[in-house]
């Protein structure tokens, strides 16, 4: 009887068991029916999961083949990852807890379905269809085992339908078991290249995977989803880990309602406080700095154009077996570094002895101060070639301070956002002249700009200003040139991408005080508008990524807009080449190279820069404390530019010597540097050294200097508070008239007791009077009147009254003898001639 009772109850388990698997066939039947409906029709749906790859079954053996990278010149550099990021175990070593915090978070149905999980698919479909979003996806852990290791991740209804076909198929060939080995041995775990459970225990935990506990297992399994987001030693979690700590949560729960876990478990677990070990190996290569930020271009590209998010286009590229091409210069980027950890640069700088080895981070090795970077760009190809991170050894996965860390640029971002601008927009020449004096509070706001060098000149042409730094003249030229246009320029037309709308002051603007700072990489990138003609080229850092069968999936090509027209370009140019040349950038000059290129430092000198360019390439140095607000005594901007110099000059060995472009259309043309203005002798005689400028044909000054005229400045003179008495009267003046030397007496007051400045009723021009008045002179002022009475007063005494205000009789006076009216008309004639 009991046998008969067991018997019945095994049948009808079975059959339960059979109606189930009936109803789960006929739901995935309807399922790919309704995706071959929806789809381009039903040949084309076998088309499609005719062509879907076969699966080689030895998941794990495959999984070695990583990536390679490639340098400018096509040889390998390195592997994407390898051993040291990844480290098969098999699942009899990944912990049970482990195991049931990927499932319960990821496929909590992993055991009931069969590749694919129809109920989790018309939930999510719903969810969507109610959000009007893409957020809940429906992908089985075999299905994700599926993308990264046989197709690409890409969002498309073909691929799709593969990954559906492939995943049932892989559950007929592969246990469970071995499917969940297999994902937990490819999966992305954030960190640089951590893959698998293995490495992500190392890397986190400093542990063996066997040996984590629940609440470190959970912790694992909730980084999967987005890396970036949740990985511990991300900078954002560092200063706050709630994002991370709530996804943990979030596993435990998830755990606890599928039974995996007591409830005491799970508050135990909650209320364990982690423990993080950073035991990434010290990173002996050479190419980190280039290599890492490279690998965020290709994912950021990768995932744009395949239509997924960066996460998986990481993990596609770090285990796809691509072949990756870059941009960089091994040798050049070799050199970079070894001058940078120079500690030449470095001696005479005092750092206070609490901050000499600072990490802004607990979790990361203090390193020497102060810190570097450097970043070297080819603007005539596109390419940059040469990154620099810091010095001294770094980890792997270190801030990168070139491509990470933005610094407040000080005068370095003149020629970007003052100098260029006003070129552009042809408020000014090179040999203009400004005032360099102080500003008042009502041009500034109440702000008060200083010179480094203490001197506020009343006149300065722009060339000048810009060869010595004079901050008052930068200040003025960006009030000229308006905020909102400077924006403009900075942000839409050299591309930094840290400038933000509260840098719209005229102390960011013009000085470089800005909110956040700007990049070295993005520096050195602008910088090269200057040498292309005014063109700005999108800098890249790889040329093509090809899969293991050798077809092209990605290719980077650099992008090309205008920035500045081609005359402003090259006069910024040209002015920045006398920064170098006899400015605050001697100490960039190297051989005979031509160089251009302008300074910059931080109050208190916390950061200094140089970035400049050659005829070949373009680059940007900032040299500072990690900490930003630890000033360094003794750093002056001539550090940074000593290390651009040495790394130019590796950059130029085999090259030969060339000049930059100068666009058609320039003339040179010799002015007074004191009035921008065309040189005299006049000029050359008051000691003046004239400059040979370039000016756009037809844009030449056609005016004189007006500073330099030969003439003696008059010495003011208050005019005679008329008497009430009846003047007495005077001896004439034997001087009345003549020239001295060749140059007028302005305002002859020599001969006529009265006559100051020329005639008191305002004759200054030559002009006859009227003898009406106070005048007093009935014929004309010989000698054209120039600045006064220059030829003088040959019919009066113009100016005297007597007490009733009646004109005064003129007064009796010798004539000139015909050797002084010779000599009068000779001194006249040369002056009109010379005029």
């Amino acid at each position: 009887m009991d046998q008969k009772n067991s018997d019945n109850t095994t049948k009808k388990k079975n059959k339960k068991k059979n109606k189930r698997s009936f109803g789960k066939t006929i739901l995935i039947g309807f399922l790919i029916t309704l995706l071959i409906l929806t789809g381009a029709g039903a040949g084309v749906a076998v088309a499609v999961i005719k062509s879907a790859p076969n699966i080689d079954t030895d998941i794990l053996n495959n999984l070695k083949q990583s990536s390679m990278m490639f340098d400018k010149d096509q040889k390998p550099i390195e592997r994407v990852s390898g051993e040291i990021n990844r480290t098969v175990v098999p699942l009899n070593e990944i912990p049970d807890n482990l195991q049931k915090a990927f499932i319960s978070i990821e496929d909590e149905r992993f055991y009931k379905h069969s590749g694919i999980d129809i109920k989790r698919i018309f939930g999510a479909v719903f969810h969507n269809v109610r959000t009007m979003s893409k957020s809940q996806g429906a992908s089985t852990l075999t299905q994700q085992l599926i993308k990264n290791y046989a197709l690409t991740p890409e969002k498309k209804f073909t691929r799709k339908l593969q990954e559906m076909y492939l995943s049932l198929q892989l559950e007929k060939k592969l246990s469970k078991e071995q499917i969940l080995e297999a994902y937990l041995n490819t999966i992305f775990l954030g960190g640089y290249n951590t893959y698998g459970v293995e490495s992500a225990s190392q890397h986190y935990f400093g542990k063996d995977v066997e040996k984590l506990t629940l609440a470190e297992s959970a912790l694992i399994a909730g980084i999967t989803q987005n890396p970036s987001k949740y990985y511990p030693y991300s900078k954002r979690n560092e200063k706050d880990p709630s994002a991370y700590i709530q996804r943990q949560h979030t596993v435990l729960y998830k755990m606890l309602e599928n039974g995996y876990i007591t409830k005491e478990q799970y508050e135990s677990a909650k209320a364990d406080k982690l423990k993080f070990v950073d035991k990434k190996p010290t990173y002996t290569g050479k190419y980190q700095w280039f290599v890492e930020p490279a690998l965020d271009e290709i994912a950021k590209d990768f995932a744009a154009k395949y239509n997924i998010n960066e996460k998986d286009a990481r993990n596609q590229i770090a285990t796809g077996g691509y072949s990756i091409y870059l941009t960089v210069d091994p040798t050049l980027q070799e050199a970079a570094q070894r001058v940078a950890n120079n500690p030449k640069y470095y001696s005479g700088l005092y750092v206070p002895s609490k901050y000499k080895e600072y990490s802004p981070s607990e979790k990361t090795e203090k390193k020497i101060q102060p810190q570097v970077a450097a970043a070297i760009y080819d603007y005539n190809t596109g390419d940059m070639v040469a990154i620099v991170g810091g010095r001294g050894e770094h980890e792997i996965g270190s801030l990168n301070r070139a491509t990470d860390v933005p610094r407040q640029p000080g005068s370095s971002i003149k020629p970007l956002s003052v100098y260029g601008p006003a070129l552009d927009r042809n408020l000014v020449t090179p040999a203009s002249t400004v005032s360099g004096s102080r500003l008042s509070p009502s041009e500034t706001g109440g702000w008060n700009p200083k010179n480094a060098n203490g001197q506020y000149p009343d006149r300065i042409t722009v060339r000048d200003a810009l060869r010595v730094s004079m901050n008052t003249v930068a200040v003025r030229l960006g009030i000229k040139v308006g905020k909102s246009n400077s924006m403009d320029y900075l942000k839409n037309k050299f591309h930094l991408s840290t400038v933000t709308e509260n840098d719209k002051s005229l102390a960011a603007l013009s000085l470089g005080g800005m909110t956040h700072g700007t990049l070295a990489t993005e520096m050195a990138a602008a910088y090269g508008v200057f040498g292309n003609n005014g063109m700005y080229k999108e800098p890249r850092m790889y040329t093509k990524v090809l899969d293991r069968n050798g077809n092209l999936v990605l290719e980077k090509k650099s992008t090309e807009n205008r920035s500045l027209s081609s005359t402003a370009s090259y006069l910024t140019l040209d002015m920045m080449k006398g920064v170098v040349s006899n400015g605050t950038g001697k100490s960039a000059a190297f051989g005979g190279m031509p160089t251009a290129g302008k300074t910059g430092t931080t109050n208190e000198s916390a950061t200094v820069w140089f970035t400049g360019l050659t005829p070949y390439y373009s680059g940007a140095v900032w040299v500072g404390h990690d900490k930003p607000s630890i000033a360094v005594n003794g750093l002056k901007s001539n550090v940074p530019a000593r290390i651009w110099a040495d790394i130019m000059r590796e950059a130029h060995r085999g090259l030969s010597y060339k000049d930059f472009k100068r666009p058609a259309g320039f003339v040179s043309v010799e002015v007074c540097p004191v009035s921008g203005k065309l040189v005299t002798e006049f000029c050359r005689q008051a000691g003046i050294t004239p400059t040979s400028d370039y000016f756009p044909a037809g844009s030449q000054p056609s005016e004189v200097c007006d500073v330099h005229t030969g003439i003696p400045k008059t010495e003011e003179v208050t005019p005679e508070t008329p008497s009430t008495t009846t003047p007495p009267a005077t001896t004439p003046s034997t001087e009345e008239g003549n020239f001295d030397n060749g140059n007028t007496n302005s305002g002859n007051t020599d001969g006529n007791t009265g006559n100051t400045d020329g005639n008191t009723n305002g004759n200054t021009d030559g002009t006859p009077n009227n003898g009406n008045g106070t005048d007093g002179n009935n014929g004309t002022n010989n000698g054209g009147n120039i600045g006064g009475n220059t030829g003088g007063n040959s019919g009066g005494t113009g100016g005297n009254t007597d007490a009733g205000g009646k004109p005064k009789p003129p007064t009796t006076t010798t004539p000139p003898s015909p050797t002084a009216l010779v000599k009068t008309f000779t001194n006249i004639l040369g002056l009109i001639l010379w005029k």
